[in-house]
């Protein structure tokens, strides 16, 4: 067994091969030390609160994590929980194509990263194929179908939809008739919801590509938060589906092409407030976060300065959208009496050696402006973009600690490959996902789960059926259901499609030195742990019972599986984990739970060949379902379960 350890670089006195408690860890995320609670700020010394799931999450030691090229075996506790090992050296693999072992491990590792949750037919597809062609099947993406091609009218039973779409209907391309006084706005809430409902629903019921997966990595890359744009104009929902759709039907696109389009897209217009900028006072919104955040990034230096936001604020001044309640489509475009006349200059630092300067061109012309503005800064910052690009790409697919090795033999050579390439994604990301450095032993189950991951995935990996039964309330069940994940995720896991929190995006993919450890924190725990718990139990939403259905999941492997414990368990293990779990806690949960505390293999296989002699017999049936559920519930809340 090979493990993996969390930098928890946060914490800065544990140095070195110090090691951290997970539950000191946990509560160190949300602030928690009675260091802190006995500073003045808080007026009176607190209590330490004892969690009964902190001890679950406590199975591991934590400390900085280190690379070695040596694999060891780990020393067993005598609860059977290993201790974290603590490796020396460096990991060397770099893009170099992967030709190592292709097993299930490999298998659902590519798929965890590349989609949500692990389905037993899609890893028998992929270890059907090479690494290579895995791969391939993996980035060939078509426009969504399952489950429909775009979200539809779900709201008629709250309010008729004034822009005459029925109940089942697209309303994605037809904007509502401005109100006097009003801009639809709760109309728009709705089409809001529905549209990010349907995205979990592509989460949940798509077909296993990266399409979603990517559509995700760039919406939190280049965000727009849809409940601010929904207090801004009109037809937000039409603006924000526009939005995403750019993203899902360019996601493995050209991303010279891709930013640029974003640049005039009438839902960045409104959130960056391009909209408003005007000929003598150009908004520099978006020019920063262009800079900053979208293209070049600001570590490890920052090659613009603020004389260069200001330029480029210039050259984007008079892009916006004309009219918000017009007829569908949004036409954006540029408008000369809101474009700042005068020349852009650009420094030395953004245009070495000498800087550079957009000349103005007046009327009309002044359009030609944002195409040579782009031109200049992806020839004169191409390797900038390139690698900040490729290192974006690594902390949300790969991992997020990136040392002067991954720079060195990832970054750099993946860069290279999106310059020669001239920008394009496609063939950059299958370089990653076919490199040996993505299957590198030290990549696999050092990734917290995020909240899409962690809710898609269960329900994917269950195979927990969220489908209503078809009637005239199918489409408003349908959609209360995904809607209710929605729900969950945001309120209590801090994530919510559509809802970033600034326009950084997500914390855990950009927030130096946790990263991913944002995920956690003692509510998140607690809220991650109940919902397990609840698609054990099963609960209703939208007409429909949500509940795992334990003989269903096991009866997809082979009868000559089930019968055997040890079997079983193996195959549920490779299913759930990102890496096997110690032979010795796997032996004791056997015991524990299909065993009903016996000792020997025959306690299972004679109750489940019992069962499938008898289906229908409530003795025997409910027999294997306590067994199976107990042995689910064990595994599932393991912290080791977080992980991806």
């Amino acid at each position: 067994m090979v493990c993996y350890i969390f930098n928890t670089a946060k914490i800065v006195i544990h140095m070195g091969q110090d090691k951290l408690n997970r539950k000191k860890f946990f509560k160190s995320l949300i602030g928690f030390t009675k260091e802190a609670n006995t500073n003045e700020q808080y007026g009176v010394l607190t209590e330490e609160p004892e969690d009964p799931l902190f001890k679950k999450y406590a199975r591991k030691s934590l400390g900085n994590r280190v690379y070695t090229t040596r694999v060891e075996v780990p020393t067993f506790n005598n609860d059977n929980s290993s201790d974290i090992l603590n490796r020396v050296g460096t990991v060397t693999s770099g893009i170099a194509p992967y030709t190592g072992t292709w097993s299930v491990w490999e298998a659902t590792h590519l798929l965890r990263r590349t989609g949500f949750g692990i389905k037993k037919a899609d890893v028998d597809a992929m270890l059907a194929l090479t690494p290579a062609t895995a791969v391939d099947a993996l980035l060939t993406i078509a426009a969504p179908t399952v489950p429909s091609p775009t979200p539809v009218n779900n709201y008629q039973n709250t309010l008729a939809d004034s822009g005459g779409i029925l109940l089942g209907n697209s309303w994605t391309s037809n904007n509502l008739a401005y109100i006097t006084g009003s801009n639809d706005d709760t109309l728009n809430y709705y089409r809001q919801l529905s549209l990010t409902s349907w995205n979990w629903g592509l989460c949940i019921n798509g077909e296993h590509t990266i399409r979603e997966k990517m559509t995700l990595f760039w919406y939190h890359f280049i965000p727009v938060n849809f409940e601010d744009i929904r207090g801004m104009h009109p037809n937000s929902a039409t603006m924000c589906n526009d939005y995403m759709t750019l993203l899902r039907t360019n996601a493995l696109g050209n991303f010279k092409t891709l930013v640029k389009a974003i640049a005039k897209t009438p839902a960045m217009l409104v959130y960056l407030s391009n909209q408003y900028s005007t000929a003598s006072v150009p908004n520099e919104n978006f020019a920063r976060e262009l800079l900053e955040l979208f293209t070049m990034g600001k570590l490890p230096t920052q090659n613009y300065t603020e004389a260069d936001i200001i330029a480029a604020s210039k050259v984007f001044s008079g892009w916006r959208v004309p009219s918000f309640t017009a007829a569908y489509p949004f036409n954006p475009g540029f408008n000369s009496s809101y474009h700042n006349q005068s020349a852009k200059v650009f420094s030395v630092t953004i245009a070495p050696p000498s800087g550079a300067t957009i000349a103005n061109q007046t009327g009309a012309n002044g359009a030609n402006e944002f195409e040579i503005f782009f031109d200049l800064l992806f020839t004169q910052q191409a390797a900038t973009i390139a690698k900040y690009i490729c290192r974006r790409l690594y902390r949300f697919f790969v991992y997020y600690d990136i040392d002067a090795n991954v720079e060195a033999n990832v970054i750099v050579p993946l860069s290279n490959v999106l310059l020669s390439n001239n920008w394009d994604m496609n063939i950059t990301v299958k370089t990653l996902f076919k490199s040996e450095h993505f299957f590198d032993a030290v990549n696999k189950g050092v990734m917290i789960k995020s909240p899409v991951d962690y809710i898609s995935g269960i329900l994917r990996t269950l195979n927990i059926n969220t489908t209503p039964a078809a009637g005239a309330t199918q489409v408003v069940n349908q959609y209360t259901i995904w809607n209710y994940f929605q729900s969950y995720a945001l309120n209590n896991l801090e994530q919510g499609l559509g809802l970033v929190p600034n326009v950084s995006g997500w914390k855990a993919y950009y927030q130096t030195p946790t990263f991913y450890q944002n995920w956690i924190n003692s509510n998140a725990i607690q809220r991650r742990a109940s919902l397990l718990t609840s698609f054990i139990n099963g609960f209703t939403q939208g007409g429909l019972s949500i509940k795992f259905d334990p003989i269903a999941y096991v009866q997809q492997f082979a009868n000559t599986t089930i019968q055997e414990p040890d079997l079983l368990i193996d195959a549920i293990v490779q299913q759930l984990f990102a890496v096997d779990l110690p032979a010795g806690f796997k032996n004791d949960t056997k015991i524990q739970t299909l065993l009903g505390n016996q000792v020997t293999n025959n306690y299972w296989t004679t109750a489940w060949n019992n069962y499938t002699g008898a289906p229908t017999n409530t003795s025997y049936s409910n027999i294997v379902k306590n067994r199976i559920n107990s042995m689910m519930t064990a595994f599932v809340q393991l912290a080791e379960f977080q992980l991806m």
